[in-house]
């Protein structure tokens, strides 16, 4: 809040306090299809942790319409006293000033649930339609559609009206992408699952059996993985401070000596790894739709179904057989330079 007083003093030493009134009001920016914490904090001139740390986000997983503060409340506390001596020339204009305090406050957010507001972009289930076909429709995920619905399984019925976006048909068109654009991602969603198939089957699968060296390197691994579980999930970490997925699994294999170039998981699938015909403890285990709908996680296979992987939670041990996880398993796959 810009506050100035033009004061008119005919030469006397005139006390003046300023009290400013609290501006509680905090920036929002709605999360839009495409989004991701890096980019926003990019565009609104902050850090991923500060956006993090106002909106009370444990992980990096954003939403389609989920709304985040990116510049938080100020608080702007009575200024003290401010002594202005002016001189003795007739109707003379100052503007006075006075020295403030500003106490910023990180704002509490709560997800909005999820509600089909009167301005919404819906979409009523026509026969024929499935979530596949209507997110191509409308260039975004079926997580996303699922989110916002509140859907715990693909299952439709004709009739059923769906909460697409809860930003406006108005302002969807101002803040339309070039065509150029939703193409790209029209075709990303489209191919994900196409571009998995397609690597997979271009890979001739390696024998259950490895060499013994790569035995003693794998329980090597297997020995510093379970050394750090606990470890504090943190995004784009690599070291004992934080992990993410990919950080972690480049940090175990990297610590016994095999050499990993820091790939995401996506990366790593395309481009490090082959398919396995049957897994040993120490292979590379691969997930898809975990928050974008391709490869976007991996894990290190400790046998009997299960993984240690760098979560939400930080380093942990999951069930592969779990709902979760079994509904986004991709493939067991070992690293191109292991026999």
């Amino acid at each position: 809040m810009n506050n100035k007083w033009k004061i008119v003093l005919t030469g006397v030493t005139f006390s003046l306090a300023l009290f400013i009134a609290p501006d509680a009001q905090a920036s929002t920016y709605t999360v839009k299809h495409g989004d991701t914490l890096t980019k926003i904090a990019k565009a609104h001139n902050t850090t991923i942790n500060q956006l993090k740390q106002w909106n009370k986000l444990s992980q990096d997983r954003i939403f389609i319409a989920q709304k985040l503060v990116v510049t938080p409340a100020k608080v702007v506390t009575p200024a003290k006293s401010a002594v202005s001596t002016v001189s003795k020339s007739p109707a003379v204009t100052k503007a006075a000033t006075a020295t403030t305090k500003t106490k910023t406050t990180a704002v509490s957010v709560v997800e909005e649930k999820v509600e089909s507001p009167q301005n919404a972009l819906s979409h009523t289930v026509m026969k024929g339609d499935n979530l596949t076909k209507i997110a191509k429709k409308y260039s975004i995920s079926v997580a996303s559609i699922k989110q916002l619905n509140n859907l715990k399984s693909d299952a439709i019925k004709v009739g059923q009206k769906l909460t697409i976006s809860q930003q406006s048909t108005k302002d969807l068109a101002i803040e339309a992408p070039s065509a150029k654009t939703v193409e790209a991602e029209i075709n990303f969603n489209q191919t994900a699952d196409e571009a998995i198939e397609k690597q997979l089957k271009k890979e001739v699968a390696l024998p259950g059996k490895v060499s013994q060296q790569t035995v003693r390197l794998y329980g090597q691994a297997i020995q510093a993985a379970n050394a750090v579980l606990g470890t504090p999930y943190k995004y784009g970490g690599t070291t004992v401070d934080g992990f993410d997925c990919s950080g972690f699994v480049n940090y175990i294999f990297n610590s016994v000596g095999v050499q990993m170039d820091r790939k995401s998981s996506l990366m790593y699938f395309e481009q490090d790894t082959t398919k396995v015909a049957q897994p040993v403890p120490g292979d590379l285990v691969f997930f898809k739709n975990t928050f974008i709908p391709t490869i976007s996680h991996m894990g290190i296979y400790l046998g009997n179904n299960e993984f240690i992987h760098a979560g939400s939670k930080g380093i942990t041990i999951s069930n592969i057989g779990e709902k979760y996880w079994s509904e986004r398993f991709v493939a067991y796959k070992r690293l191109n330079n292991l026999k």
